[in-house]
């Protein structure tokens, strides 16, 4: 009984892991077939629209870091402008195109939050009883020492549960036309923490980019 329990609780705790461990997927992706270019992009200027400070810097230094890994000159924002925030201080569209022109660059690689959901949901206390309910058949269960040490109660209390859904598009512009090139839908939930989505999120990306785009 108690190798059957311990089992029961080793498959519980891998059945959550495995459904937790991708908070992060892409739900949709387009490729603009007749505008992108048979050669990859040589350099790109990425810019995070985001007002979170740690997560544009997090997005734009993964970003480019794995650009660069592909031989790509990569530019990012925050170096460029500097670490603006509010809608106040964000470059306006000309002042960002007259730059990647100054800087060479051939596309644009943008990332931004498109919608945000947070639900908080009350979990109700409970009570579990593990063992009992039946005539024991074991001699240690004639004392209440050893029928207690292997019948526990657990009380969960009532707490308060958040779920955090984001929804974040990445779009590539050709940096001369200015038209789009591929767009990319991804979807987070509950994500554990900036760095740690973030590399989720470039990596995810950058499979994607290299599936979309013909060879």
């Amino acid at each position: 009984m108690i190798k059957n329990l311990l089992l029961i609780s080793v498959l519980a705790v891998t059945l959550c892991l495995s459904s937790c461990s991708s908070p992060m997927k892409i739900v949709a992706s387009w490729i603009n077939i007749e505008e992108i270019k048979p050669e990859p992009y040589k350099s790109v200027f990425i810019i995070a629209l985001t007002g979170n400070l740690d997560a544009k810097r997090a997005i734009e230094n993964n970003l480019a870091a794995a650009a660069e890994a592909k031989g790509i000159k990569a530019y990012k924002s925050i170096v460029v402008f500097g670490p603006f925030s509010g809608k106040s201080s964000i470059p306006s569209k000309d002042i960002v195109s007259k730059k990647v022109a100054e800087l060479g660059c051939e596309a644009i690689f943008t990332v931004a939050l498109v919608d945000k959901e947070i639900t908080t949901t009350y979990r109700p206390a409970s009570t579990t009883v593990v063992g009992g309910g039946y005539y024991p058949t074991y001699p240690y269960y004639g004392s209440f020492g050893g029928y207690y040490a292997y019948s526990a109660v657990y009380y969960d209390p009532g707490y308060y549960s958040t779920d955090k859904k984001y929804s974040v598009e990445a779009n590539i512009y050709d940096a001369k036309s200015e038209k789009l090139i591929i767009s990319i839908e991804s979807k987070a939930n509950n994500p554990s923490g900036i760095q740690k989505s973030s590399q989720q999120y470039t990596q995810l990306l950058a499979e994607e980019i290299a599936r979309l785009r013909p060879q």
